[in-house]
């Protein structure tokens, strides 16, 4: 099965952006460290990719503290 496409121009917060092109780059990165090297906040950083799992377009690794993608972008 193919993953559904998006172009991240469409992402209108650049936060959410940033997590989607890091995880692009890195393919699998554990949570907290996500938060950590894009300087966020945890706070904020738990809104931001709670946003990003119910969107769809970034998931857990199984049951683990890792997110990849779960989409390509363009």
């Amino acid at each position: 099965m193919s993953k559904k496409t998006i172009d991240i121009q469409e992402i209108s917060n650049q936060f959410e952006k940033d997590i989607l092109k890091l995880l692009e780059e890195k393919e699998e990165y554990v949570y907290g460290d996500i938060i950590k090297d894009l300087k966020l906040s945890a706070r904020k950083g738990q809104v931001l990719i709670s946003s990003l799992i119910s969107k769809g377009l970034v998931k857990r690794v199984d049951q683990t503290s890792y997110l990849k993608l779960n989409v390509e972008i363009n």
